[in-house]
């Protein structure tokens, strides 16, 4: 099993980067990382990200059940995080967060599908979607992004946020990073001008750097 205290100490901090960014408000968002097959460690529900404790996270297990004794409950969207590692084995770490601009695309219900950065081409394929309006904390948020799960590593939520998710907690927050930078620079540049997208030939360019 891997270290559970230095997985809530490195949850805690990326939490208050979130907040520090303007990423979250309030109680907003969530972040999970799955310690085990059976394991996972939540934020709790309705406490601010940026101000977590070690001893306010939520150990549960993959069905979403409490498995150590707390007063804090389990982040009120954890049943799309459940989601996400039910069905990407190669995922262990979830955040999901209201950034401004990545927000304001799905508010909009726009994916983020003109490939204008390089980097958000190597590392999103130059595409995000957007996921149909679903209530938070209820079971339509899972069923909302199940279509997507396996395809992509990034998911716009219709008139709510955004979700990212990768290996381990510092790979799915800078994905988050890199989502909220590539709406930012597309809002921003469509204010000023018609931004240039990238060819097929310079899409196939990036992506050859993969190889």
């Amino acid at each position: 099993m891997k270290n559970l205290e230095l997985i809530k100490s490195q949850i805690c901090r990326i939490g208050r980067i979130m907040y520090k960014r303007g990423y979250i408000s309030g109680p907003d968002g969530n972040i999970s990382v799955r310690v085990d097959e059976n394991t996972i460690i939540t934020t709790p529900s309705g406490v601010s990200k940026g101000f977590l404790k070690e001893d306010m996270l939520v150990v549960i297990d993959i069905d979403g059940n409490v498995i150590e004794k707390t007063e804090f409950k389990p982040s009120s969207e954890i049943k799309m995080h459940l989601k996400v590692y039910r069905e990407r084995e190669d995922v262990n770490a979830c955040v999901h967060a209201h950034s401004p601009f990545a927000t304001t695309f799905a508010v909009l219900r726009k994916p983020l599908d003109k490939p204008i950065l390089a980097e958000s081409v190597f590392i999103f394929g130059g595409y995000i979607p957007v996921a149909p309006f679903a209530t938070p904390s209820t079971v339509e948020v899972p069923e909302s992004i199940s279509p997507f799960v396996k395809d992509y590593d990034a998911i716009l939520l219709s008139n709510h946020g955004v979700l990212t998710y990768d290996r381990d907690l510092e790979m799915a927050f800078y994905k988050l990073e890199i989502v909220e930078f590539w709406a930012k620079i597309l809002f921003l540049s469509s204010q000023i001008g018609q931004p240039q997208i990238l060819s097929p030939d310079e899409v196939q360019k990036v992506l050859s750097l993969k190889k």
